[in-house]
């Protein structure tokens, strides 16, 4: 309702065709998933959230499957309008992947939650490593993406976990 309020006075002030609307909210609460309830880990259910653009020079309807991080928002808007981004900003701008000049920026991407998870994702596979515990957790996302079947155990996985371990320290270094 009220996100059509927003809408109908741009339309109404004739500023529709100069806008862009970006849509997002917090991360998601695990409601029961994995048996969990808050934020407090790396599944899917808790740390995805709704992303969205739209405006003139986006297309309507796309939907863009790239690993991204929402602190790209203050690149993504600077480049938008026509604002120099500031050095010290760490995170791309994605209006790339919304002009479709490119279908992604990272090959993987990373997460912690305090010093207790850390997490590396590619767009097939994540791996779940909790420190204090020395335990690590492997899910095929393409076959299960509600990451319920742990692959870390099973020796047919085990050079894919080392993979993702070295993609996950070296995102820890940096």
């Amino acid at each position: 309702y009220h996100i059509g309020r927003i809408l109908d006075a741009l339309e109404a002030t004739g500023k529709a065709d100069n806008t862009v609307i970006i849509f997002s909210a917090d991360h998601g609460l695990a409601v029961g998933q994995h048996g969990l309830m808050g934020k407090q880990n790396q599944y899917d259910c808790s740390v995805r959230m709704p992303y969205v653009y739209c405006g003139p020079g986006i297309e309507a309807g796309r939907r863009i499957d790239a690993l991204v991080y929402l602190q790209s928002a203050f690149a993504t808007t600077c480049e938008m309008a026509g604002v120099p981004t500031p050095d010290t900003v760490q995170f791309p701008s994605l209006l790339p992947l919304l002009t479709g000049k490119k279908d992604k920026l990272y090959d993987c991407v990373y997460g912690a939650y305090r010093n207790f998870q850390r997490m590396v994702r590619t767009e097939r596979y994540k791996l779940i490593r909790y420190p204090h515990v020395n335990e690590v957790q492997l899910f095929d996302l393409q076959k299960d993406p509600w990451e319920m079947t742990d692959l870390a155990e099973d020796p047919q996985y085990a050079g894919k976990v080392k993979e993702l371990d070295a993609k996950l320290h070296r995102w820890m270094k940096e």
